[in-house]
This record gives structure tokens, C-alpha cells and sequence, in this order.
């Protein structure tokens, strides 16, 4: 009878283990692995909190909605389902390393993000070590990819969007005397404002850094100094959040000068936290959602504004509206057109196999132009759109072609 019992309880413990499947997560996050499905695990390195959560959110629709145009990849003649397991990095490069150690853990055989420099840089070394390649969205800071031949991107890089900057602020705008708003310690900020700087010295103008340290809400010293040396320009390449402060906070000053910033600041909720303040204000971007030329870039946008306004959860990432497109999400959509490329292309989900399949990949046609690598693993480009911000929208105002 013993004996009996014994088996009937073995039993129902086995039944109780196949009806559980084992243990659950997020929709995002599902591991069907062990229901024997073809799975190629892709990981997404990106920030949901911190500062910089408004970007990383906006990338993340672009890696999603991209796996709603492929959700599958073929291998050696068969169908593998693309899982995509999310990590908040947080913002912060000081926690970067634990998401990243995060995606490893969970087997990801390719990891996309991020959105900010400072933390694709703190978590390079372990993709690295753990022979993963990491496809950047919108990291510019030319460091991600300094010797780590496991770290590619899809954007432009910093050297590239400051002299465009540069440029424009100095032939366009008229800026000789220029002050340099950075954020203390924030590899972003330091590196694009330090090419920035550089090319405005060739030009024969100057940029003044003046510093503010990170979380820094109160910004009145800093224009005091800018009203009271007469600086001619602003550019602040800094947060979204910060961004809003510095707009409102200058002309709350009585400063009158262009503002101008980069990639970051394409982000519809500046335009909306600042209503009329946002006077002669002009960054750097890599997309246009209204440039017609671009066959790939108009299919994109129908596509993903009715995409995102199926699901409020979408509307809300994407800044509480389905019209609005930053350019940042165009990086996040190509970085996984990529990374299932270059699976297909390996014919393998080895790590190895796929950073090799990347060094020589080559795709045209891609949202933000053709994609391919040089041998730092950086995207070869040479446009950029400049954008502005006109009766709470932002609009295009230029394009740089180099």
C-alpha cells in the first residue's frame, strides 16, 4: 500500500510540473526552450528608468515592432522564434554591468543598446569576455567600440555629429563664442561636447565648458554666467530631462541665443515641457519621419504609427501619442534588422559566428540608409538631419551630407 501511494504521489507531482511548465516572467521574457521550440534568444540592453528612460523606452518600440515584421530567423534550413529578454540598465553606468551580466546569464546570443554611451561602455568588456556581440542603437561615444571587436553600432559617432554641430552653429547660426553646458562625468555629454569643441577652435570660434553635476536641477548660475559673458549660442548635448530645464530655465534668464544640442533631444516631450519657450532651439538627428526620398523610411513610419497606436502601453512609451517618431527608434528598429541578419547569415546562434557575420555584413536599404561596418564596428555614415522646434512640434530644418 506504501509502495502504492509512493507512485500515485510521484505521479501527480510529475503531471503538476508539465501542467507549470516551470517558472514564468514577463511577455517579453518567456523561455519556451523547454517546450522544445526553435528558439534564438536576443537581448535588450536598455534603459527603462533613470534619466535617460523616455530614450531607451523609444528604442525598445523600435527593436519590438521590428520583431513583429520578422519573429523568426532561419538556421540551417530551419525556423527559429527570436525570444527578446529585456534589461533595464537604468541609466546608470554604475548598474549597466548587472543588466548585462543579466542577458548573459539568460543565454542571449546577441545583445541591442543602448541608448547612452556611458552605459554601453561599462558593460562592453563583459559582452566581450562572454563572446556575445552588442549592436548599438544610439550610442555615439566613439569609446563603445574602441577595441572591443564585439561592440558594433548602427548610428553615427560623436567625432562625426559634433563637427556637424560645430558647423551649423558657427556658419548657420552665426556662433563664434559659444558656452558649453555638459554634464559632469557623463561620457555622452564629455565626448560629444569635446568634438563639438574642437571643430568650433578650427573654425576659429570657441566653446567655453561650464559644467553641472548629474541630478542638478537648478541651472541659474550657469545662465548668469552665460547672460553676463555674452555668450552667442548654447549647446548642451545632455538628457532629455535635462534638456527641458535648460530651455526653460535660459529663457526664463532673458537668454535669447540659438540653443542647440544633438540626438538626444529628438524626442517629442522637450517640445511638450517647454510650450513657447522653445525658441530657436536645433539638434542633430539620424531620421526624418517626413523626408518623402526615403522609400524604406515612409513604409516605416505608416507601419509603426499603426503599430503603436494598437496599444495604449506603446502610446505611453512612445511619449503619449502614436503620430510623433523620434529618431532614436529607427536606430533600435535597424539594430535588430541586424542582429537577424547576421544570425541568418552565421547559420548559427554561436556568438562567435554571429560577430563574424557582422564584421562583413552588409544591408542595404535600412531605415537610416545602408548598413555597413568598418573596422571599428561603426556604422559608415555620412548624413545627418538637422531638426528644430515649431509650434510645439518637431520639425525638419536642414540635412547635412558629407
Amino acid at each position: 500500500m506504501k509502495k502504492f501511494i509512493a507512485m500515485l504521489l510521484a505521479l501527480v507531482m510529475a503531471l503538476s510540473l508539465v501542467a507549470c511548465g516551470g517558472q514564468g516572467g514577463d511577455a517579453n521574457n518567456n523561455d519556451n526552450s523547454s517546450a522544445g521550440d526553435k528558439v534564438v534568444k536576443i537581448g535588450i540592453f536598455e534603459p527603462t528608468s533613470g534619466q535617460n528612460a523616455a530614450g531607451g523606452k523609444k528604442e525598445i518600440l523600435g527593436i519590438e515592432y521590428a520583431n513583429s515584421i520578422k519573429p523568426t530567423v532561419t538556421i540551417g534550413g530551419e525556423e527559429y522564434t527570436v525570444q527578446l529578454i529585456t534589461a533595464d540598465n537604468a541609466s546608470d553606468a554604475a548598474k549597466a554591468p548587472t543588466a548585462a551580466q543579466t542577458l548573459i546569464s539568460q543565454g542571449v546570443s546577441v545583445v541591442i543598446g543602448t541608448y547612452g554611451s556611458g552605459c554601453a561602455i561599462a558593460a562592453g568588456d563583459l559582452f566581450k569576455e562572454a563572446q556575445i556581440p552588442a549592436i548599438g542603437t544610439s550610442c555615439t561615444n566613439p569609446q563603445v567600440t574602441l577595441d572591443n571587436d564585439f561592440y558594433f553600432r548602427v548610428s553615427y559617432i560623436d567625432p562625426f555629429q559634433g563637427a556637424v554641430m560645430a558647423n551649423f552653429a558657427n556658419k548657420e547660426k552665426g556662433s563664434v563664442n559659444c558656452a558649453l553646458i555638459i554634464e559632469s562625468g557623463d561620457d555622452y555629454s564629455a565626448g560629444f561636447g569635446n568634438y563639438f569643441q574642437k571643430e568650433m577652435e578650427r573654425l576659429g570660434g570657441k566653446a567655453t565648458v561650464l559644467e553641472f553635476q548629474k541630478g542638478e536641477t537648478d541651472f541659474s548660475t550657469i545662465m548668469a554666467s552665460v547672460k553676463s559673458a555674452g555668450y552667442d549660442g548654447i549647446f548642451a548635448p545632455v538628457s532629455i530631462e535635462t534638456a527641458a530645464m535648460i530651455i526653460s530655465q535660459a529663457r526664463d534668464a532673458g537668454i535669447t541665443c540659438p540653443i542647440m544640442a544633438g540626438d538626444t533631444w529628438d524626442d517629442i516631450s522637450i517640445a511638450q515641457r517647454t510650450g513657447d519657450k522653445a525658441t530657436d532651439i536645433f539638434f542633430s538627428a539620424f531620421f526624418d519621419a517626413d523626408d518623402t526620398t526615403n522609400e524604406a523610411g515612409k513604409a516605416f513610419v505608416e507601419g509603426f504609427k499603426a503599430w503603436v497606436a494598437e496599444d495604449n502601453t506603446r502610446i505611453e512609451n512612445n511619449g503619449g501619442t502614436a503620430e510623433a517618431i523620434s529618431s532614436v527608434t529607427p536606430c533600435g528598429y535597424d539594430a535588430y534588422m541586424a542582429a537577424v541578419y547576421a544570425i541568418e547569415a552565421a547559420g548559427s546562434t554561436d556568438g562567435v559566428a554571429i560577430r563574424d557575420a557582422l564584421v562583413s555584413l552588409n544591408v542595404p536599404g535600412l531605415i537610416t540608409g545602408d548598413l555597413s561596418f568598418d573596422e571599428n564596428g561603426d556604422a559608415v555614415k555620412t548624413y545627418a538631419v538637422i531638426k528644430t522646434i515649431k509650434d510645439g512640434e518637431i520639425v525638419y530644418y536642414s540635412t547635412y551630407n558629407g
